[in-house]
């Protein structure tokens, strides 16, 4: 009998639970709609949403409010002013910066971190690839956004073994990776980073292998069929309408 009445308790908190599954997926929607439409948000971070569409890829990786989220390479804080309504005062966003950054007294973004009270739960690092660190299991997400290729950009000479090593070391178990870049040419090299500043999702999906992460899913709201690969994202004729890949990779449990 207790048997019995133990699994009628299991089942009717499958179905409370089930049931509340609708609402909180209203509630993120709405957090995260509520903190792009921040009036306090950059001009010319808001002008970009469109063709960025960032609400849709903080609720494909799934943040939530609490959560602790490392924004790499954050120069003018386009995912940081987002995300920081997202986590919310429980959460906190990391921004990374590299050190030339950090050595600037004017530097216009590290000043909108300081004065903006949107941005209050916002931490600034300074840091080159190869020297960030952050303490181990402390994220619940890595943020890389147009910016896997500048593993291979030349004056960067970025170990790209060492630094993914690291995301995985500072992720919790179940943390996830988000990764967006410009698609090359289907089969080029990493020297793509280099010259055109795009990447191959095939060499992101390896490397990320290789590091030990598991691909979890795709999107592909940003791919562009009219795109030319071949040429760099800075050309007049496809900057800011590259076709870009989205990846979200999970550090195992």
């Amino acid at each position: 009998m207790k048997v019995i009445k133990f699994k009628a308790i299991l089942l009717g908190v499958a179905i409370s639970l089930a049931a509340l599954m609708p609402s909180q997926a209203q509630d993120i929607d709405a957090i995260i709609q509520a903190a792009m439409d921040n009036p306090a948000r950059a001009e010319s971070n808001t002008s970009r949403d469109e063709a960025r569409k960032p609400g849709e890829v903080i609720k494909f990786m799934g943040v939530m409010p609490g959560d602790t989220v490392l924004d790499m390479v954050s120069n003018g804080g386009f995912y940081a002013e987002i995300l920081a309504g997202v986590v919310g005062d429980e959460g906190r966003v990391i921004a990374h910066m590299f050190p030339n950054a950090g050595m600037d007294p004017d530097n216009a973004y590290a000043a909108m971190i300081r004065n903006s009270d949107h941005m209050k739960n916002v931490v600034p690092i300074y840091a080159s690839f190869d020297s960030l660190e952050v303490k181990e299991n402390t994220l619940d997400y890595v943020f890389l956004i147009q910016n896997f290729h500048d593993f291979y950009f030349a004056p960067f000479a970025a170990d790209v073994d060492r630094i993914l090593g690291m995301y995985r070391s500072a992720l919790k178990p179940g943390g996830v990776m988000a990764v967006i870049d410009h698609q090359a040419v289907v089969g080029a090299p990493s020297s793509t980073g280099n010259t055109v500043h795009r990447i191959d999702a095939a060499i992101v999906k390896s490397e990320m292998a290789k590091a030990g992460f598991e691909l979890e899913g795709e999107l592909d709201i940003l791919k562009n069929d009219t795109d030319d690969p071949s040429i760099s994202v800075f050309d007049e004729s496809v900057r800011g309408k590259t076709s870009r890949f989205i990846l979200k990779f999970r550090n195992p449990e």
